[in-house]
């Protein structure tokens, strides 16, 4: 078993910059460069794994995941990483002790943000874009990034969520590459089409437009890194109306132009 202190992981960073006691890197895994031993880091980190794939054996039981997971590791929690196939790369984002307490985050309060908003993995990518696509990393905006990341939860709290909320969470999760007209949302959700619309920026922090775009974004985020489908058959897939609105959407919340993602 394995104690990696902070800024270390078992693959090859490729690059890393740190920023208020936290450490973003870009890391790729190779059989040559990769350790599936038992270990644990110093503190919590998310890792994007957003190429080739791998599977997580952890507590004695191992499963896998698809291409595209995020994973969230609370400090000193035992795990290890086992590469399925010769490549894999990811990004990780390690959250120091004294972020924490500057910024009054507890690790719960990332897990849930991490877990919950929409636009994990896009914020993700615009990190690392910002990481190693600039010629000149500009600090002040990692910083507002990584703390839209972690901080999206942080926002009022609400004594109890209504049921309608709940439900249209689950439908526009499950239906999201279709179009659902505010009546069929109304009825499927048992609340006026007026509450929803007058309500829907209050529970899920942007309008209801913007929100189904970020899902159909989460999805092609998956499909252009990890299949064989072209760009335009993606975007189909996805409900965008043509390939030019699924790449204007693609590049505002992510940072990349889909080809440049598909090679980077």
């Amino acid at each position: 078993m394995t104690f990696l202190n902070q800024g270390e992981y078992t693959g090859e960073i490729i690059q890393s910059h740190h920023i208020d006691d936290s450490i973003i890197t870009n890391t790729i895994y190779t059989k040559r460069k990769s350790n599936p031993n038992w270990h644990y880091h110093e503190n919590l980190h998310i890792c994007f794994v957003y190429e080739g794939g791998k599977a997580q054996t952890k507590h004695q039981t191992t499963y896998s995941k698809k291409d595209g997971s995020v994973f969230f590791y609370h400090a000193e929690e035992l795990h290890r990483w086992i590469s399925p196939t010769p490549t894999s790369r990811s990004a990780n984002i390690e959250i120091g002790r004294s972020f924490l307490k500057k910024y009054n985050f507890t690790e719960q309060d990332i897990k849930k943000a991490i877990d919950t908003n929409v636009n994990t993995k896009a914020i993700i990518l615009r990190i690392q874009k910002e990481l190693l696509c600039s010629t000149h990393i500009n600090h002040v905006h990692l910083q507002c990034l990584l703390l839209e990341l972690v901080s999206c939860q942080k926002q009022k709290k609400y004594l109890s969520t209504p049921r309608w909320v709940v439900l249209l969470h689950e439908l526009l999760h499950e239906k999201w590459n279709e179009v659902v007209s505010l009546e069929e949302i109304s009825k499927y959700v048992g609340a006026h089409p007026v509450t929803v619309s007058k309500n829907f920026r209050k529970y899920f922090h942007c309008t209801l437009g913007e929100y189904r775009r970020k899902l159909k974004v989460e999805k092609t985020i998956d499909l252009i890194k990890n299949t064989s489908l072209s760009l335009s058959e993606i975007a189909f897939l996805c409900g965008f109306t043509d390939q030019s609105h699924f790449t204007r959407n693609f590049k505002k919340h992510t940072g990349f132009l889909p080809r440049d993602y598909r090679k980077f």
